[in-house]
């Protein structure tokens, strides 16, 4: 049948099973007015496509992958919220003995400032039990998308800061021109001819380990997995004991979380560090330095460095900062 509307003429109004379903934007419109039927339940791989269609509404500067998505939340407790049959929330919290990570809340732009997000994470909280004393924003215990907040997203940081969440500190990534890198010549040399830069054997694993629980515990969990990944693990060498490490990875062995964002091929390094003892005689630059010829030589064009506040330190090669973020943290308890 027809309808006369005062600025738009005619609207046609077709009977019962010929009407459109109902859509978030409608939602919207009605200010979500059957908040009633919304149900809060923990995440299905089915949710996938439409976790993935939230999330292209919600963070559209942050286009992300399937597969990305899909490794960095398996394992981590996930949430979604329904609303009149429209998936239009999600949540996903890592956790580790009596720490926690919120690594990504997500609400349809249509439906916020309704409590969906406080609600998400009201119900996280509770799940985590008393024994987790602290949930920190962005990254800390598992895989993460952000090591933080990402600045770009004010309304995230002023949510978060609603619920509890202190700053911690900033850190930013960073990117560099790496096609035909070589090691400025006076890098090399400050770290002396007794240090040398290889990628770690066999039988280098148990120092390469040993070094990040003296030093670098955060670290442990990722060098014992990087070990099993033939040449992605570069030591520094003075003598015979192994003094630094970093991870080092081509465009064949990195998963770069952003390819929509950053043109041509990526490799990464990450975990620098250098034991006490052996710092300040530049090892650590030119440890970075070899790594970039790797990845250079394995065909990356771009290098990521991640998750760091040694700007100025990174940028005596070439780096600049491509993001930036907040960390942050909550009490739980």
């Amino acid at each position: 049948m027809y309808a006369r509307t005062r600025d738009m003429g005619l609207r046609i109004t077709l009977p019962g099973p010929y009407r459109r379903r109902p859509t978030v934007g409608d939602m919207a419109r009605g200010r979500l007015r059957r908040l009633d039927e919304r149900e809060l339940r923990p995440y299905r791989a089915d949710d996938e496509p439409a976790v993935l269609a939230l999330w292209a509404r919600a963070l559209p500067r942050w286009p992300v992958s399937a597969a990305a998505f899909r490794a960095r939340a398996c394992g981590a407790g996930q949430l979604v919220m329904v609303v009149s049959g429209a998936l239009v929330g999600y949540i996903s919290v890592a956790r580790a003995e009596t720490r926690a990570q919120l690594t990504v809340v997500l609400v349809d732009p249509a439906c916020r400032r309704a409590g969906l997000a406080s609600e998400l994470l009201a119900q996280t909280r509770r799940n985590l039990g008393c024994d987790v004393r602290s949930l920190s924003a962005g990254s800390g215990v598992g895989r993460y998308f952000w090591p933080g907040v990402p600045e770009d997203a004010p309304d995230g940081w002023a949510f978060l800061q609603a619920h509890g969440f202190e700053p911690t500190g900033g850190v930013a990534d960073l990117l560099a021109d790496i096609t035909r890198f070589r090691a400025p010549t006076w890098v090399l040399s400050r770290a002396g001819d007794g240090v040398r830069f290889e990628l770690a054997a066999e039988g280098d694993a148990s120092d390469v380990v040993a070094l990040q629980e003296r030093h670098f515990p955060d670290w442990k969990t990722a060098y014992e997995h990087q070990l099993t990944l033939p040449g992605t693990v570069l030591v520094a060498r003075a003598g015979r004991q192994i003094v630094g490490t970093c991870t080092v990875e081509g465009p064949a062995e990195h998963d770069f979380l952003w390819p929509a964002l950053v043109p041509g091929s990526v490799g990464a390094f990450g975990c620098v560090g250098v034991d006490p003892a052996a710092r300040r005689h530049g090892i650590g630059l030119a440890m970075v330095a070899r790594a970039c010829e790797l990845l250079s030589a394995r065909g990356a064009e771009v290098c990521y460095c991640a998750y760091t506040h040694l700007k100025d330190w990174y940028g005596q090669l070439g780096f600049t900062r491509w993001r930036g973020y907040t960390t942050a943290s909550a009490p739980l308890h």
